[in-house]
């Protein structure tokens, strides 16, 4: 295995700068030539020139045909990857939070038994972090049939707090992510590696396919857990075709759907397209169309897309739980075949039976969902939560389009960002449940000072909804008003900000007010959210 760290720090340190000053103008060189009062032998070029162009017009109407459905079919082909991680997303969550293989193996072993009594009686506790959460790696990956076969196109951690806040929170991790340097598993995309590394064990170490596959289920585990800063105990891979499959045992859904939804661009079996149109309103979905439902892009943003998602799971878990699935054979039955082609896991029996009984105990409305991307306001005006990645050149990586995490300073590359979000996410759920509005509000700080904040909390996955220049009296001092009652969501960007909480400045008007609001004063000077980070640690110890 190839375990040497890839030195491009000066070329992509030259990418980093070019593209901050993208935007600006660019100047056009040009010069000016003296019109001739007399016909020149240009004339008598144009007149061939214009046979010539007759001739090529033809050959040219040629390449803009092949060159548009060349264009089409690269669009096509990445469209089909987005969808197909999404849905794999779907299937990793449903089946480590809800039924997992243990239970219809359980089933098929002691069949005199219900399914709560076989979890009661042969379940077994799972590991803990420090916090009390138990913490796990969901991958999903195409079928035996797939062209990906042993690609993970999904990967996702998955922290469960099954007693305290009853919460899952999910942060995916894109299929392009890429490891410049691992310990045991040498360098490359993210997607690829389970596939590499295990090849590697069989074929060059000798090691049983069986065997290779788990060991290398833990050596993802144990990296992202080095990277992200958790721990991460247990590991569960699945196929994508469980998802339709489970839907329709269950016996379909029920949804509410918010919005009309319109795609006349949904991929169809033949790498063609075709309709997928759901009105708003109560709607009864199979497995075909429950998977359209999660999959469909085109109405609305990811948001949108991923808001879907986490409906369509908590209706799984409804229906699991409230119709009486889990007290039926037949059922089980199902699931068990399901599970049994299309999940493998570093899990024993008892542990999948302890997962499933912790899985019943969270609340459908307690699940954060999070993911890692490049919208991070580096070189545009986009950003969204987990933003803490970019694209170097592809020239550097074999003309492979990869993602690296941002950090500050640029070199060397570090995780220092994306393990704080981990932190804040995983370690202080309870804030995140609770989703207050921010106002960050400007009252003698420098200009810009509470748009650069605002920015920063978004990329941390908090909701800022009000950002202006405080109608206030200039401050010397930054504050964050305080509640009549101690409050928890106070004290919390109390502390992480490093900023005294105080009552409201008399002045202010109420209309400016949120949840949490932060005013910035003269002494405000910014610093990234990974710098602060360390404040709650202390806090908490």
């Amino acid at each position: 295995m190839d375990n040497t760290p890839v030195h491009l720090e000066g070329v992509l340190k030259k990418h980093y700068a070019q593209k901050i000053v993208y935007g600006k103008l660019l100047l056009m060189s040009f010069s000016v030539r003296k019109l001739r009062d007399k016909p020149s032998k240009t004339t008598v070029w144009a007149g061939r020139a214009t046979a010539i162009l007759t001739v090529a017009q033809p050959v040219m109407g040629i390449y803009h045909q092949w060159k548009r459905r060349h264009t089409q079919e690269i669009k096509r082909e990445q469209r089909l990857g987005v969808l197909k991680r999404t849905l794999t997303i779907l299937i990793a969550v449903f089946i480590a939070l809800l039924l997992l293989a243990g239970i219809g193996k359980a089933m098929m072993s002691v069949r005199s038994l219900g399914v709560k009594n076989i979890i009661n009686i042969a379940g077994t506790s799972l590991a803990k972090d420090e916090h009390g959460f138990t913490n796990f790696l969901l991958m999903g990956q195409g079928h035996a049939d797939h062209d990906g076969k042993n690609l993970t196109d999904t990967i996702m951690i998955a922290s469960i707090d099954p007693k305290i806040t009853k919460s899952a929170v999910l942060l995916s991790l894109p299929r392009d992510t890429y490891f410049l340097n691992t310990e045991k598993m040498g360098k490359g995309r993210l997607n690829t590696m389970y596939r590499d590394v295990r090849s590697y064990l069989i074929y060059q170490k000798g090691v049983e396919p069986a065997i290779a596959s788990k060991q290398t289920l833990e050596y993802l585990a144990e990296e992202l857990g080095k990277k992200l800063g958790i721990e991460i105990h247990h590991t569960i891979k699945v196929d994508f075709i469980a998802f339709t499959r489970a839907v329709d045992v269950l016996g379909g859904l029920d949804i509410d759907v918010p919005y009309d939804i319109k795609d006349y661009e949904y991929p169809d079996e033949n790498f063609g397209f075709e309709p997928f149109i759901i009105r708003a309103g109560p709607r009864h979905l199979d497995g075909a169309t429950a998977l359209k439902y999660a999959r469909s892009r085109h109405t609305s943003s990811d948001f949108g897309r991923s808001a879907r998602q986490q409906q369509l799971l908590g209706a799984m878990a409804h229906t699991a739980k409230e119709e009486g699935v889990l007290s039926d054979p037949a059922a089980i039955t199902s699931f068990m075949k399901i599970m049994s082609e299309n999940v493998e896991t570093t899990m024993t029996l008892r542990e999948l039976i302890g997962a499933a009984q912790m899985g019943q105990k969270i609340n459908r409305d307690n699940i954060i969902s999070m993911q890692l991307n490049d919208r991070n306001a580096l070189y545009d005006y986009i950003i969204e939560p987990g933003g803490m990645l970019y694209t170097p050149p592809r020239n550097l990586f074999e003309g492979a389009s990869v993602l690296l995490p941002v950090s500050l300073p640029e070199f060397p590359v570090t995780w220092k960002q994306p393990k704080s979000f981990a932190n804040l996410i995983f370690r202080h759920r309870e804030i995140y449940l609770k989703s207050p509005s921010i106002a960050v509000l400007n009252a003698g700080a420098r200009p810009g000072s509470a748009r650069k904040l605002a920015t920063e909390l978004t990329r941390f996955g908090f909701r800022v909804t009000n950002v202006e220049n405080g109608k206030t009296e200039k401050r010397e001092s930054s504050m964050i008003i305080t509640a009549p009652e101690p409050d928890p969501i106070i004290q919390f960007f109390s502390t992480m900000l490093g900023i005294e909480a105080m009552p409201a400045p008399l002045d202010l008007p109420i209309e400016q007010q949120e949840r949490a609001t932060i005013i910035l004063g003269r002494d405000y000077r910014y610093t990234p959210l990974q710098n602060l980070i360390p404040n709650l640690i202390q806090d908490d110890t």
